[in-house]
């Protein structure tokens, strides 16, 4: 049984709040009104002072010029020419921080969690020469006067990737299956061991499996997981980030007749794995 990849290279870019310090934060942040104190004047014009607080939230948050759909606009933009000779699919979470002046701040950029070398490092660089940005604004009361301060702001955004690349078969069933290094038994330790309990999970007393599918391809690489059967956001992205670790297995391979003599072939084959969450 098998199932047909698309043949054409597709990127699809799409971004997403997430904690306190999502990017949506932004949206009509700077129609929020500015209630200033009975007796006090607001001076519209920005200060700046010697604070370089790193804050995740701000009366005023920073802005992509243009908006959030700019923002995607810019990323899919620049993300077009990577190819690929296989499917990538998964979300790059990003933190950076912008400046007083508006500007990425450079050394402080980095890819919480990636999808491989190769795209994570194009985030990493893309985000790094974004342009200049409406910088984030604390508001402070002195005196009587109430003043936007321009602020140091971390943010911190998921970028989600689908690479769709030459035409492949997908098997269900091969007649050497995939193998994980040591077999079944390592690959239950080896979830065991990398799992974290998410503390959010915990307190809501969230518990079960969620069971992934995903694709070992000819290079024994895994790509594409999703969830087949989730419990909650919370652990069903905990079970994504763990498959995502899994090391290279033995691919599955399947044989042919070649001048009469049989070889074997690897063959992309999609696997499901139980990630069991249990509170102690």
């Amino acid at each position: 049984m098998e199932t047909p990849h698309l043949i054409k290279a597709v990127l699809a870019f799409s971004l997403a709040a997430i904690g306190t310090t999502g990017y949506a934060q932004n949206n009509g942040a700077n129609d929020t009104p500015i209630i200033v104190p009975k007796g006090s004047v607001a001076v519209d014009q920005p200060i700046t002072d010697d604070d370089n607080t790193i804050y995740t939230s701000v009366k005023i948050m920073p802005e992509f010029p243009g908006g959030e759909s700019a923002m995607k606009q810019y990323f899919a933009d620049n993300m077009q020419g990577i190819k690929s000779a296989k499917f990538i699919s998964g979300k790059v979470f990003a933190q950076f921080v912008i400046g007083k002046d508006g500007m990425v701040e450079p050394d402080n950029v980095k890819v919480i969690t990636g999808i491989n070398p190769e795209i994570d490092a194009k985030v990493f660089d893309f985000i790094k020469n974004m342009p200049k940005w409406t910088p984030g604004m604390r508001l402070e009361s002195k005196n009587g006067t109430v003043m936007k301060v321009l602020t140091r702001v971390s943010m911190t955004i998921p970028i989600e990737i689908s690479i769709k690349g030459e035409e492949e078969e997908v098997f269900f069933i091969v007649e050497h299956m995939p193998e994980f290094p040591g077999g079944d038994l390592e690959l239950r330790k080896f979830i065991a061991a990398n799992i974290k309990y998410p503390e959010e999970a915990k307190a809501k007393g969230l518990s079960g499996k969620v069971f992934v599918q995903f694709i070992i391809d000819k290079n024994g690489d895994v790509v594409n997981p999703k969830i087949a059967r989730g419990i909650d956001p919370i652990l069903d992205n905990e079970a994504i980030r763990v498959i995502q670790s899994l090391p290279k297995w033995k691919p599955g391979e399947q044989s042919k007749r070649i001048d009469g003599e049989k070889v074997w072939v690897p063959k992309n084959v999609s696997w499901t794995v139980p990630v069991e969450f249990k509170i102690d």
